[in-house]
This record gives structure tokens, C-alpha cells and sequence, in this order.
């Protein structure tokens, strides 16, 4: 499919898109005014008619009803995103290597964000993400996870941990202790995974063989509680502190 082709449907399906510079993720056009109106059929025939090669991006926000998350392995953001439950959604390989997760616009005002999480960035309001099949500048096209493309998914809500995250940073809270210990944040919680025995997906996290005593049917539960903060429990018995003094320190620290 052309990169017009392409853009028109996006267009039809109710986003904002805007032309790049191609193998560039610049934008070919002034695009402030794209951030409130979508571009109509004529215009956007109009810039891939005079560049065929140029990118696609996509308008986040209010205008698209969009919101991205957005990964990137070089700043830890696999690492950051690995201990969060994710819905189906569409979901774009980016030319670097790194994953852009697209949500329905929650309706509340959500401004981009840079490192929400460690390599990782909201894209909300103001801002744009490089869509399929712009080319990125080191050759790699962008690409839609099999199965995930736009069109092929709905949008899915923005997760309640995301949601969370992004609230608590808008009112600049500290992670929020009043609901019992817990460790902190997401890389926590991967490495923390990596170190238990028989680690398994349940609601709301996850369940785990506890380190503390000899467990053999899974007792422990981990979670993700306000502000990211990580709780663990075991149903066998073990208090907090016997739990995490079974963990390597260099993770609870």
C-alpha cells in the first residue's frame, strides 16, 4: 500500500495525519494547525502527490482521539514496560528497534510526557509519532506487529497503571506509601520476576513461588500498586520483610 493510501484511510478512520520529510521523522509541513482539525482528502492528496516517498505520522491527542506510549530499548524501556499487563491493541515496531503501543484518548487533558518510566515517553497532546510505512533515517521501515495493526484491533483503553502513572505525574506525587510497603517501580519488578520460581500471569499481576519458605504450590503474589509502587504478598504466611530478605538486595535497594 502507498504511503497516500495509506494516509488517506488513517485519514477516514478519523485520525490526524501529517506528512515527513522522508527517511526523516521532521515534518514536511507546518502541522500546528493539524493539531486541532484533521487534514481533509484534497491536502493530504495533495503533499504525497508532490513527494510519494514522504512518511506518515500520526497527530496524538484530542484531534485523533490517540494516545501512544512510547518504547525505546536504548533508555531501558523494554526493561521499564516488562512487569506492566498490557490489552490488545495495535502495536508498531518502530525503525529502531523500539515499540509504539497505540490507546483511545481518555478524554482528559494528557500532554506529552518524555520519560514517564526510563525510556519511556507519552505521546499526548502537542505532539506526533512516525506511523508504518515511513522509513526510518537508518533504512528500517516502521511495521505493525502481526496481528496488531490499526484496523485489525480497536483502540483499547489506556491501562489503570498507565492512567495512574500519568495522573500522579501530572500532580507531581511522590509515589504514594499510605497503602502498605512495596518496592519501587517497574524495573523492580523485572528483576524481581527474574529471581522467582514459577512465575505465572493472574489478575492484577502475577503469582509466584515465595523465596521465604519452602514453596512448592505458589503462594506469593506480586502487584503493581498506586504510583508503581510493587506489592508482595504471600498466602503462606511469610511477612513482608522475610519475603524481600529472601530477595537479592541489589533489587529491593
Amino acid at each position: 500500500m502507498s504511503a497516500q493510501s495509506a494516509a488517506i484511510g488513517h485519514l477516514r478512520a478519523g485520525f490526524s495525519v501529517i506528512p515527513l520529510r522522508p527517511r526523516d521523522k521532521r515534518p514536511l509541513i507546518p502541522w500546528a494547525d493539524f493539531q486541532r482539525r484533521r487534514a481533509t482528502e484534497t491536502e493530504a492528496r495533495a503533499w504525497w502527490g508532490a513527494d510519494p516517498e514522504a512518511g506518515i505520522a500520526f497527530v496524538c491527542g484530542r484531534v485523533s482521539s490517540l494516545v501512544v506510549l512510547d518504547e525505546d530499548p536504548r533508555n531501558g524501556g523494554d526493561q521499564s514496560l516488562a512487569a506492566f499487563p498490557f490489552p490488545a491493541g495495535p502495536t508498531v515496531r518502530t525503525g529502531s528497534g523500539g515499540r509504539h503501543f497505540y490507546f483511545a484518548h481518555s478524554g482528559e487533558p494528557i500532554p506529552k510526557i518524555p520519560s514517564l518510566l526510563p525510556g519511556v515517553d507519552v505521546q499526548g497532546e502537542g505532539s506526533y509519532v512516525v506511523a508504518p510505512p515511513s522509513i526510518h533515517p537508518n533504512g528500517t521501515a516502521y511495521a505493525w506487529d502481526a496481528g496488531r495493526e490499526l484496523g485489525a484491533l480497536p483502540l483499547p483503553a489506556m491501562p489503570f497503571w498507565l492512567r495512574r502513572l500519568i495522573r500522579d505525574h501530572q500532580r507531581g506525587q511522590a509515589p504514594d506509601r499510605r497503602h502498605g510497603p512495596g518496592l519501587g517501580g517497574p524495573v523492580a519488578v523485572a528483576a524481581i520476576l527474574g529471581q522467582l520460581r514459577g512465575v505465572r500471569r493472574a489478575a492484577g499481576g502475577w503469582t509466584a513461588c515465595c523465596p521465604a519458605h519452602e514453596d512448592e504450590s505458589p503462594s506469593l503474589s506480586i502487584g503493581v500498586g498506586t504510583a508503581g509502587r510493587v506489592l508482595l504478598h504471600c498466602f503462606g504466611g511469610c511477612t513482608y520483610h522475610e519475603i524481600r530478605g529472601a530477595l537479592d538486595p541489589a533489587v529491593t535497594e
